[in-house]
């Protein structure tokens, strides 16, 4: 399930595929892999991969699990220090990240839960990938 950004109407959304775009493209670059390499282990066309980078098109978390083994990180390593709700623009160029604050299991549950149900059908299929692939992250640990 791939979505053109353009479509979402979303400069929040737009922000975080690129953002997630340019890790892809700067793990790749520090491993030496061309673009053409990590599509044909992805499974997808060149142009699709393209797409992912300039974050014009967005990573299911089944390709961004299997990007990870390829480029030798953890699948957090996408999400690290995000800057949310941040126009189109380079994470460099931003102030610090967020400090979240939710201490025990029941507050992070409980944000959890709300960001969830705040989110359409697409981002809750997103968010339910997202933690498949982080699960299996932690247990492949």
């Amino acid at each position: 399930m791939v979505r053109d950004c353009r479509s979402a109407g979303d400069a929040a959304a737009r922000g975080l595929w690129s953002q997630l775009g340019l890790r892809l493209r700067d793990r790749r670059t520090q491993l030496g892999l061309s673009e053409g390499v990590v599509a044909a282990h992805l499974g997808v066309s060149l142009q699709e991969y393209k797409g992912f980078e300039a974050g014009q098109v967005r990573v299911s978390a089944a390709l961004l699990d299997q990007a990870s083994d390829l480029l030798k990180v953890p699948l957090f390593y996408f999400f690290q220090d995000l800057q949310f709700g941040a126009d189109d623009h380079e994470p460099s160029q931003s102030g610090p990240a967020p400090v979240f604050t939710i201490t025990t299991p029941e507050e992070r549950l409980a944000a959890l839960t709300e960001d969830f149900l705040s989110a359409d059908q697409e981002g809750q299929y997103y968010l339910l990938l997202l933690a498949r692939a982080f699960a299996h992250d932690a247990d492949a640990k």
